[in-house]
């Protein structure tokens, strides 16, 4: 409907111009004018759309440097922008990219197997050949594991103890081979040593029980690394072995698996949907490292960090997005030198919001405001009550910067899809504040955010 002004309404409803009466003018100019005022107070959202902005979210001290786009997930139209073409670090938003690679190139179904061989000359060495299931775990064999339903090596024990007995054979060397992924684990020099110590990060290694936890207790997520995972992989499979008394006195070696060697004995993980669900939902940093890499040799490549920028360029690509200022440097988002543009993020979350099979396996496995996973804090008190279960998003935090990106339903009704980045020199909670009350801002504007002139 046209917007009519003051002056022009009237010289519409002019008695020349109708041809009428004055009695019969009068009659039908009280009821259009009537009419229209019940239109606008039926429809209250035009009169107030244009001054519908975040301006005051975005005046806070707070916010640093922002990166931001917002969209209309039913019309496409971009609702908010700000710096959103700009290649940023990311945190662990990134992991949104590494979940769709792996599904796009792994399959939601696809399962890793970690194998043990019979040496072919010696009889009595057997090889644990690491796959890169990080999930792997040393519980026995009915406790739970920091992975759900993850594999154990009370049961690969329990396989070679069949294999012992009908062979005869006695172990007298357990070798290690973790050269899928290079012959070391790999730690980026942007790491921070903090992930050992705090619990978050081990070096990614393809041979890696319980991701490297160092305690032995079950279901803790932030649990201090070991910075030798391989190592530790092999002490914890020897002591699994000698539970059984297979291989008493025998040898621990790290090598690498000959050719010829006999499978004798082998246990997958979880699916890879079941992994991506973990990953997200509790921004598990070595389920995405292990993803990456798996995703990178599905490809041909080696599962290097250095092969990760033309893995996902590549897989991305395939999608339709524009990939060629990206730089991946991790799977996890741990490294400052990631490099992605917020508008990718919102891209990206909009193809899987209308492909109903990548939606079920990645949006399900999101955390939810105030709710599940990593939000479940968040947007869960005070005024910004009203948004609860309203956010599904990705979080993100390093020490330079706070991201979040997913999807909103607006207060409206409206569905959007949003990337946010708050980034400075050093970030604190007051800078994470500030970037939920700007998301806020977009939850109670809905489909009438305006960009604001700030």
């Amino acid at each position: 409907m046209a917007h009519w002004g003051r002056r022009s309404l009237r010289n519409w409803l002019s008695l020349d111009n109708l041809g009428l009466n004055r009695e019969h003018f009068l009659k039908i100019k009280t009821t259009i004018i009537a009419g229209l005022l019940a239109l606008t107070l039926a429809n209250p959202v035009s009169a107030s759309a244009a001054s519908c902005s975040v301006e005051k979210q975005l005046a806070s001290k707070s916010i640093l440097d922002l990166h931001a786009q917002v969209v209309n997930a039913e019309t496409g139209e971009v609702l908010f922008s700000q710096d959103a073409d700009t290649p940023i670090r990311t945190a662990s938003v990134l992991k949104l990219l590494t979940a769709t690679v792996a599904l796009d190139v792994l399959g939601p179904d696809y399962q890793v197997e970690t194998k043990v061989y019979q040496d072919p000359i010696d009889p009595t060495k057997i090889y644990l050949v690491g796959a890169g299931d990080v999930t792997l775990s040393r519980m026995p064999g009915n406790i739970t594991s920091y992975y759900a339903k993850a594999p154990k090596l009370d049961t690969l024990t329990r396989l070679l103890k069949n294999w012992s007995k009908q062979s005869g054979v006695q172990i007298q060397t357990v070798v290690t081979d973790s050269t899928l992924f290079g012959e070391k684990g790999d730690w980026h020099s942007t790491w921070s040593k903090l992930g050992l110590s705090q619990g978050y990060m081990a070096p990614v290694s393809a041979l890696s029980i319980d991701a490297g936890r160092l305690t032995n207790s079950k279901n803790r997520f932030i649990a201090k690394r070991t910075s030798k995972p391989v190592e530790q992989a092999g002490a914890l499979f020897l002591a699994s072995l000698n539970k059984s008394k297979l291989a008493v006195g025998a040898k621990l070696e790290q090598g690498k698996l000959p050719e010829g060697a006999i499978q004798i004995a082998s246990v997958k993980s979880r699916p890879m949907s079941e992994w991506v669900e973990n990953m997200l939902k509790v921004s598990d940093n070595s389920l995405a490292e292990a993803l990456g890499r798996l995703s990178s040799l599905a490809l041909g490549l080696d599962g290097s960090m250095e092969s990760l920028t033309p893995t996902y360029r590549q897989v991305l690509g395939a999608r339709g997005l524009d990939v060629s200022s990206i730089d991946i440097v991790d799977a996890s988002g741990l490294s400052s030198w990631n490099l992605v543009s917020a508008d990718l993020f919102t891209d990206l979350l909009a193809q899987i919001k209308a492909d109903e099979i990548a939606a079920e396996a990645l949006i399900d496995g999101l955390p939810v405001s105030g709710q599940r996973g990593s939000l479940h804090y968040r947007f869960s008190s005070g005024y910004k009550k009203a948004a609860i279960g309203k956010v599904i998003a990705k979080t993100g935090y390093i020490h330079t910067g706070y991201s979040l990106a997913g999807y909103l339903t607006a207060k409206d009704g409206t569905e959007l899809v949003f990337s946010v980045f708050n980034l400075g020199s050093k970030v604190t909670t007051n800078n994470r504040i500030a970037l939920d009350n700007l998301v806020f801002g977009f939850y109670k504007c809905g489909a009438n955010l305006q960009q604001s002139a700030i």
